[in-house]
């Protein structure tokens, strides 16, 4: 083994440690030998606390930017990262973005649903115990040249301003194994570990394996679609 692939291997097992970067690289080694055809998928799941205490405020803005939530006809739409169907097709959902916008230049964004999400990667529907207390966040994206800045702060301080005059508590998300920059990202946020999920993609054969209800699920077809129930994070004094 050369030097220059032992150090390729390493890498992601220095920086996902032994189980996590094992599973990174048996999915990208089972990628590259079935061209694609065989997927292995791994998402960590979370919950970020609301932070509702009265001196949270949102971060201030420059008198360039604003931050709130946005309609589908306002024309900033168009310059989102993502097909116009699939934006659509999330207002048409009931789901909600909070937008950032510089100069009517589209900065960065973050999406929350309510109730139940329906992944888009594999098949699996995350749904929410309580969603009268809880939002599903998603697809958060800042800019590249916004990344910089306070964007992606300013997102969270605007967005769980709002949440928390809604009565939310927690805000859920999945992390994928490969994406250890929005792990980062999430912890400065406070996010407490959930749950672990891998999928196995072969055609149309899915198996998943959770470590969480119901653990082990065998789908032959896009009709069969686990499900994952989010529950709050227990914490000393619950009841």
């Amino acid at each position: 083994m050369s030097s220059s692939l032992a150090s390729r291997l390493a890498s992601p097992l220095r920086q996902f440690g032994w189980k996590e970067g094992f599973l990174y690289l048996l999915g990208k080694g089972l990628a590259r030998l079935s061209a694609g055809r065989i997927q292995l998928i791994r998402y960590h799941f979370v919950a970020q606390p609301v932070p509702v205490t009265p001196q949270d405020r949102p971060l201030p803005q420059s008198a360039r930017t604003s931050i709130d939530f946005i309609k589908p006809a306002d024309a900033l739409v168009a310059q989102f990262p993502r097909p116009q169907a699939v934006i659509a097709r999330r207002f048409a959902n009931g789901d909600r973005c909070i937008v950032s916008r510089t100069d009517e230049r589209f900065a960065g964004y973050i999406w929350f649903a309510r109730g139940h999400y329906d992944e888009d990667t594999v098949r699996c529907r995350y749904t929410l115990s309580n969603p009268s207390q809880s939002v599903w966040d998603y697809d958060v994206f800042v800019h590249p040249d916004f990344r910089m800045g306070r964007t992606f702060a300013r997102l969270w301080s605007t967005a769980n301003c709002h949440l928390a005059e809604e009565g939310v508590r927690w805000s859920y998300s999945r992390i994928a194994t490969a994406n250890p920059q929005s792990l980062d990202s999430h912890r400065r946020l406070g996010i407490e570990a959930l749950f672990s999920a891998s999928f196995l993609k072969v055609g149309t054969l899915q198996l998943m394996i959770a470590s969480t209800a119901p653990y082990v699920h065998l789908s032959l077809s896009a009709t069969s679609i686990p499900e994952l129930r989010l529950l709050p994070p227990q914490r000393a004094g619950d009841t």
